[in-house]
């Protein structure tokens, strides 16, 4: 007599084998080099001031990665994002030059999942922003440069799910809790009567997300980076005129946009 198979189990059985293979040949995390680029819309905003300052940034990121033993990996990932931002606050002023760069020494470790990899991963993140809002707004008063640094512990996960052979959905959702923060408000850029103020940030937090569509070895996809960061402490300085106290004030940081990349 010929056995005869379901057609239910048949299609579980031919989709196990498909996950399977899937996920030990494209989900694991592999040792190689990544490139992207990215278009974004970025929003910096002090609402207790009501100071904003916005526009469009153009950025670049390098992800070098190492698979381990025991599907640890390693990975060193680098971005640098720079724009022309519109201030708005004391008067308006447009096309300030604005820039950060980021550097991130990550860890993590692969876990399969039905067909998914889900790698959680922590490390170390450094941010570097320069705001250079030098000159005079409409209503005559005089910006300055403000340069912030941000020193952050990263706690992630990735997450692969495979699509089919050759497409996967790469999604990544990240917690990053400020460590320390330094403000640089260079006051001399209005005088030189004035001194430059450095200020002390011990609390904030940023989050981080992205899903990439990844054929192979291109991906597409949105992303957005959050902060949120307290005001910090308050320094006292004095000249000529009197005594004056200096603070940054509480302020979050949006920028959403969409990014491609490559692998080798």
């Amino acid at each position: 007599m010929k056995k005869m198979i379901a057609p239910s189990m048949t299609l579980f059985a031919v989709f196990c084998a498909t996950s399977a293979f899937a996920t030990g040949q494209t989900l694991g995390t592999q040792t190689g080099q990544e490139l992207g680029v990215s278009l974004s819309s970025y929003k910096y905003e002090e609402s207790s001031l009501d100071v904003k300052n916005e526009g469009i940034k153009l950025g670049v990121d390098y992800t070098t990665t190492m698979a381990a033993q025991n599907d640890w990996f390693f990975k060193l990932n680098g971005r640098f994002a720079y724009g022309k931002v519109d201030y708005t606050g004391s008067g308006t002023s447009d096309n300030n030059p604005d820039f950060y760069y980021e550097i991130r020494p990550l860890f993590g470790k692969d876990h399969v999942v039905g067909n998914s990899v889900w790698a959680p991963y922590t490390g170390f993140g450094f941010r570097y922003l320069n705001n250079d809002s030098r000159g005079e707004t409409s209503t005559g008063a005089w910006g300055y440069q403000r340069v912030s640094r941000y020193y952050y512990l990263p706690i992630g996960v990735t997450n692969r799910f495979s699509l089919d052979n050759s497409s996967v959905l790469e999604s990544m959702l990240e917690f990053d809790y400020l460590i320390r923060g330094e403000q640089t408000s260079e006051l001399s850029d209005v005088s030189s009567d004035y001194p430059d103020i450095e200020n002390r940030q011990d609390s904030g937090y940023g989050i981080k997300f992205s899903s990439m569509y990844r054929v192979n070895d291109l991906a597409i996809g949105p992303y957005i980076d959050y902060w949120n960061i307290d005001k910090s402490d308050t320094e006292v300085f004095s000249d000529s005129t009197g005594t004056y106290y200096g603070y940054e004030p509480k302020n979050t940081t949006v920028e959403f946009g969409i990014k491609a990349s490559m692998r080798f």
